[in-house]
């Protein structure tokens, strides 16, 4: 948060410091000193207040603003400013803004800014911001900002960020974060997220994501209480609600849902949706076999208790092709225990892609169903032997047509 609030105050004194080439102001503790003021207007005549209700100039330098002001290259309000002010470079008001602020590069404000605010580079207020921003380059605010933020690159509250936030590059909120932010690449917040994020490259939330996660490429939140949507992984310290990714990872489960191709979890209760599921008591297997369909067959095994599923790589020789064709194949099955830690009685049905390789009046690939039974005996622990049967339904992807129906018989050792 301090790194915020610093990058802030960078960026206001970097403005404020261009203001000066323009109007030579300097900063005192209440509002700011009179400078130089080419402009015809309309002021109160009592001297306890000093407004002004209608300002037109090159440049400004006044107290209070109650109505509208217009210059071509600077506006600045010593106190407060309630009306419109549109400039050419930049409006600076010392307390409090609000209504209406235009200008062609930045609108500054002390403390705080209330209503619409458009900036050619940057908005900013050195506390909160309450309404609609819109700039260039960035919409900055030291404390909170609630209401509508759209800008090119970055939309960034020290503490707090509440409403809809757009931005080109990142929308950054140093505490909570409550609406819906949208980026090109990637929202943070430093404590819960309530609402939603959505970007291109990455959402993070520094304590708990309480709402949708969704990001092109990934996600990440300490708690997840609610849901994470990621083309390629999702991570969690604690998943207490919903991870969908092509990868899932996530030290506690709690009470949360992956759902993925490889599902990655610390704790033994996860409840895990995909083709590799593994968890602390997850056993990965080496299996190494051969049969009538697959000549050679080498497959890695993930297996929780009865749950197991299983890649393998293979050729093929004989049954369907004169030459040698590889196979992928992709298994789930479950494991039934006959004679505890020794005898098992497997059943799974697999998927398998077929690469001919050229092999002559054959299409150049096909795929197959192979539902299987099978024993399984461990006489070690990490050692054990099995033989399965089956059968083989090949087809070809093209048309979808019955290419050939086979028996399947299988033998093999399993390693670890």
């Amino acid at each position: 948060m301090k790194k915020h609030s610093t990058n802030i105050r960078m960026f206001l004194s970097a403005i404020i410091l261009t203001g000066t080439m323009l109007s030579p102001i300097y900063a005192q503790e209440y509002g700011l000193k009179k400078g130089r003021n080419i402009s015809l207007s309309i002021n109160s005549h009592k001297p306890d207040t000093r407004k002004t209700y209608f300002n037109l100039g090159l440049f400004s330098n006044y107290q209070n603003l109650n109505g509208a002001s217009i210059n071509i290259i600077s506006d600045v309000v010593h106190q407060r400013s309630s009306g419109l002010q549109l400039s050419g470079f930049v409006n600076i008001v010392g307390n409090r803004s609000s209504g209406m602020q235009v200008a062609g590069l930045a609108n500054i404000s002390g403390i705080k800014s209330h209503g619409l605010r458009i900036g050619g580079l940057f908005n900013i207020s050195g506390r909160s911001t309450f309404g609609a921003q819109i700039s260039g380059i960035g919409n900055l605010a030291g404390n909170n900002q609630k209401g509508l933020m759209i800008t090119g690159l970055m939309n960034m509250g020290s503490v707090d960020m509440k409403g809809l936030m757009i931005s080109g590059l990142a929308n950054i909120a140093g505490n909570e974060h409550k609406g819906i932010g949208i980026s090109g690449l990637t929202n943070v917040s430093g404590g819960d997220m309530r609402g939603a994020q959505i970007s291109s490259l990455m959402n993070i939330a520094g304590n708990s994501n309480k709402g949708l996660q969704f990001a092109a490429l990934s996600n990440v939140s300490v708690i997840n209480q609610g849901v994470q949507i990621g083309a390629i992984a999702n991570y969690s310290g604690d998943n207490k609600g919903l991870q969908l990714s092509i990868a899932n990872v996530s030290n506690k489960c709690s009470k949360g849902v992956q759902i993925g191709i490889l599902n990655i979890n610390g704790d033994s209760c996860a409840r895990q949706v995909g083709i590799i599921n593994i968890k602390p008591q997850t056993r990965t297997q080496l299996i190494i076999s051969g049969g009538n369909l697959n000549k050679a067959n080498v497959a890695v095994r993930f297996k929780n208790k009865m749950i197991y599923t299983q890649l393998e790589a293979g050729m093929i020789l004989g049954e369907l092709t004169d030459k040698a064709s590889v196979a992928g194949t992709y298994r789930t099955g479950l494991a039934f225990p006959l004679i505890k830690n020794r005898l098992h009685l497997n059943t799974d049905i697999g998927y398998s892609h077929i690469e001919t390789l050229g092999n002559t009046n054959v299409p150049n690939r096909l795929y197959s169903i192979q539902p299987r039974i099978g024993l399984e005996y461990n006489p070690l622990r990490r050692l054990g032997v099995f033989i399965a049967g089956g059968y083989s339904w090949t087809r070809t992807y093209k048309n979808n047509q019955a290419y050939s129906k086979n028996p399947t018989v299988e033998a093999g050792l399993v390693i670890f």
